[in-house]
């Protein structure tokens, strides 16, 4: 996943309303509304700093989540970051040879 910047990742979610993000991300397939959900506990609980991190270490803060939203803990961070790509909302960091 390291692949991604997650500092944009953290911007884009955080500056777009919620109404909108979830028009862009619940699609009821691979994105549902406990994803969705999940999410913005992540992004308002924390600052930039503590979302970047919890994604690269692929875990996360210190907060409830419902009984199926811990069902997808082990898969949220995949499942986002392929949405996020397949929308075309972030993309791959290229980095200098």
């Amino acid at each position: 996943m390291s692949q991604y910047d997650p500092n944009e990742m953290h911007d884009f979610l955080s500056m777009t309303p919620e109404k909108g993000l979830r028009q862009i991300l619940v699609d009821n397939k691979s994105f549902s509304n406990d994803h969705f959900s999940m999410l913005l506990k992540i992004v308002r609980t924390g600052n930039k700093e503590s979302f970047c991190e919890h994604y690269t270490k692929n875990d996360f803060p210190k907060i409830k989540f419902s009984p199926n939203e811990t069902k997808i803990k082990e898969t949220f961070w995949a499942t986002l970051t392929s949405t996020l790509g397949q929308k075309g909302i972030i993309q791959p960091v290229n980095k200098a040879a």
